[in-house]
């Protein structure tokens, strides 16, 4: 039985999000959208769910060759786990997130902390509660405004820095995973970015199915409450050799029946070493496309794991 302690921490964890359905609706962040890479980004319970500390950088180009300015997001995280005793475990991470979007900047600094527990004598099920405290540094910046003559336009720069919390479930083991969070659950207002304002909800899972010897299939599924509506996320992994992974998703967006698609995304990644490297390309699938050449992603990870006992994460 878990001690007095660890009860506080799982029953703020469940109550944070009973509380929070108090209002549903969201404009989804950017960063929201690096999840593939980092699941933890949209659920903090996932923190610490691998056996091993982790290093990362994200850097994501949108809409290149669209317009000036268009959206930038890096994200450079820590994770590691801690383990207290067989049947417990700790997470801890840390996530500092720049994105730029025209003359909006914002950069994010998140702290994030996880309880794991067994829920069978063999450990290989598993549960975690995860919590994540941010603040958001928004800067708006006019001082390129100079040729707009507009009373609204004040050609200066202005700041604001606002607190927020996540917090989520996630139910796991070697064959299977599913969570739900929600995100930005303090709902503090913005008058740099109305969106800021508003909650959003995530619910993630997968199956690992083996297919032949080092070869595993992945599929999965991501529904996203963004906005008043609902965007679905149909992914198909396979990997190779704990090796070698690629990825197909589809993203589709239910604004109405019967909705409409938003975007094809193909991903292909390897482990070396202690090493891990991806790169996504984002096919838009809307009008918007025909004005750039897709959206970009790369990644570059590190490991404090041996290639020979890979984490978790690898199968």
């Amino acid at each position: 039985m878990a001690n007095s302690g660890t009860t506080r921490v799982l029953l703020s964890a469940v109550l944070c999000l009973l509380l929070s359905f108090a209002r549903i609706d969201c404009q989804e962040l950017p960063v929201y959208q690096l999840y593939l890479h980092q699941p933890s980004l949209i659920n903090p319970a996932i923190i610490g769910s691998k056996e091993c500390t982790e290093l990362m950088l994200i850097d994501r180009h949108q809409w290149i060759g669209a317009f000036k300015g268009a959206p930038k997001t890096q994200v450079l995280s820590a994770e590691s786990s801690f383990s207290s005793k067989d049947s417990r475990s700790h997470g801890l991470g840390l996530q500092v997130v720049n994105d730029a979007n025209g003359a909006y900047k914002q950069l994010t600094a998140s702290l994030g902390y996880a309880f794991h527990i067994s829920l069978n004598r063999e450990g290989s099920l598993r549960l975690g509660f995860g919590l994540m405290a941010t603040v958001y540094q928004s800067i708006y910046d006019e001082t390129d405004f100079s040729r707009i003559n507009d009373p609204i336009v004040h050609h200066g720069v202005e700041k604001e820095i606002k607190p927020d919390v996540s917090s989520g479930v996630y139910l796991y083991s070697d064959r299977f995973f599913v969570g739900f969070s929600g995100v930005q659950l303090l709902a503090s207002n913005s008058y740099l970015n109305p969106h800021r304002g508003e909650r959003g909800y995530f619910a993630y899972g997968g199956y690992n199915h083996p297919v032949s010897r080092g070869l595993i299939f992945q599929p999965g599924l991501t529904i996203k409450y963004l906005s008043e509506q609902i965007q679905s996320d149909l992914n198909a992994r396979v990997t190779y050799r704990e090796s070698y992974w690629a990825m197909l998703s589809y993203r589709h967006v239910w604004d109405e029946i019967p909705g409409h698609p938003n975007s094809l995304l193909i991903y292909a990644g390897l482990f070396y070493k202690n090493f891990s490297f991806a790169y996504g390309y984002d096919l838009g699938l809307t009008s918007m496309q025909k004005y750039g050449y897709g959206s970009h992603e790369f990644k570059v990870g590190y490991h404090f794991c041996s290639f020979e006992n890979p984490c978790p994460a690898y199968k």
